[in-house]
This record gives structure tokens, C-alpha cells and sequence, in this order.
């Protein structure tokens, strides 16, 4: 039997045995960090360093530790913990100060870890089920629900409630975004691993590692979703 490990900064650390075939038969996570009837457990689910732990047998037999896969500097927590936000009944925003200009931020739904934002130098975001939190390097947020296309989404130009296009194309197999508004066409970025922002003072774009865009536009009042305009 063999065991696949994940660490994630979305989602903490996962350990998964597998049978010869390959199929799944226990997994451990931030839901369940130990199973002693299959001999598997996380210590540190949500840490920046998990250790695994397996054992064959149970009662006095020691584990066996094996670290977790090393995540970037970016996906790890470094901060302290400045405010916490409630953005609705089931999900809550935790706040963390790096330094006066780095900022990050964790979100929890129903208690489990969803997201991990880092802004430094530049804004973070997340999306998760159809919401939407903009984390700027100081710690302010922005958040809105809907106002985001379907996920594998056509690539060509989009429109925005305030008149803005926003360009989607795709290089070497990850999405990148144009935004272009009033005040001028701004470079495509990419969202390699994680969403990126585009944004003027007005505009703010979301572009999610799988090609989603999502739009907040400050002067309206209701988000309404960017309209395809073809190639």
C-alpha cells in the first residue's frame, strides 16, 4: 500500500492510502487528523510543518513520523492575527499581520480552512462557492457574492457592468487576464497557482487559477456578471 500526501495552503494537510490498485481507502485531514483503526494521523493539520504518522499495529507501537511536502513562502502563515471578519452565517475571514505593507488572511466555512490569501506588494484574493475576498498588502478587504462566470469559461472578451473589458487568453496552459477601462489598457496577468487582481479605482477583477473571473464595480450597488462578447 502507499500513501499520497498534499500539503495545501487552501485546505492544510491531507494523507490518503491507497491500495496496489490505487484506490482510496482512508484519508486524513483537517476534518479527521487521526484514524487509529487504519494506523494514520496529521500532527499540525493547519501548521506550516505537518508530520504524517503511520503504524501497522496499535496499542504501545510507536509512530512513524514523515514531514509533509514544503509549501512556498507565500502560502504559509507568518503573521499575527490583527482582526477577524464574519462574512456571513457560515464563513469568517482571520486577518493576519506580516508587516505594515504584508498582510494575510485565512477563511473558514462551517470551521474548516477554504482559503489562503497573501497580499505582499500586491492584492490577494480567493474565490470560494460563488463569493469573492480581495485582500490589499495593508489589510483591507473587499468582498462581494456572484458577478463571476462559470468555471471552464471561453476565452475572448467579457464586458463589465461599468463598460471595462476584461480580455481572457491562456499561455502554456494557464489563464491570463487584460483589463482595459478608461484609463488605458493594463498588462495581462497570470494566474499561475492562484488568482490574481486587476484594477483600476474603480474596477476590480478577480481572475482564478481555472480561468473564473469575478468583477466588483464600486459605484454599483449590485455586482452583475462580466457578459462574453466573443474572440
Amino acid at each position: 500500500m502507499k500513501v499520497r500526501l498534499v500539503s495545501s495552503a487552501d485546505h492544510g494537510a491531507s494523507a490518503t492510502l491507497l491500495d496496489a490498485k490505487g484506490h482510496a481507502v482512508a484519508t486524513v485531514n483537517q476534518s479527521r487528523p487521526t484514524d487509529l483503526a487504519d494506523g494514520l494521523k496529521i500532527t499540525g493539520v493547519l501548521s506550516a510543518k505537518p508530520v504524517f504518522g503511520q503504524r501497522s499495529q496499535g496499542g504501545s507501537t510507536p509512530w512513524q513520523s514523515t514531514p509533509f511536502p514544503a509549501l512556498s513562502a507565500d502560502c504559509t502563515l507568518h503573521g499575527t492575527l490583527s482582526r477577524t471578519l464574519r462574512l456571513d452565517a457560515r464563513t469568517t475571514a482571520q486577518i493576519f499581520k506580516v508587516s505594515a505593507d504584508h498582510h494575510q488572511a485565512r477563511v473558514f466555512q462551517d470551521g474548516k480552512l477554504v482559503r489562503f490569501l497573501d497580499a505582499h506588494s500586491r492584492a490577494g484574493a480567493a474565490l470560494f462557492g460563488n463569493r469573492t475576498l480581495v485582500l490589499d498588502p495593508v489589510g483591507g478587504t473587499v468582498g462581494w457574492t456572484g458577478a463571476e462566470t462559470a468555471v471552464s469559461p471561453r476565452l475572448g472578451r467579457y464586458k463589465l457592468a461599468n463598460g471595462a473589458i476584461v480580455k481572457l487568453v491562456q499561455r502554456n496552459g494557464v489563464y491570463g487576464a487584460q483589463l482595459t477601462t478608461s484609463h488605458g489598457t493594463f498588462p495581462v496577468s497570470y494566474a499561475k497557482g492562484r488568482p490574481v487582481v486587476l484594477q483600476d479605482n474603480v474596477t476590480l477583477v478577480v481572475l482564478g487559477a481555472d480561468g473564473t473571473l469575478s468583477n466588483h464595480i464600486y459605484s454599483k450597488s449590485v455586482q452583475k456578471t462580466p457578459v462574453y462578447l466573443g474572440a
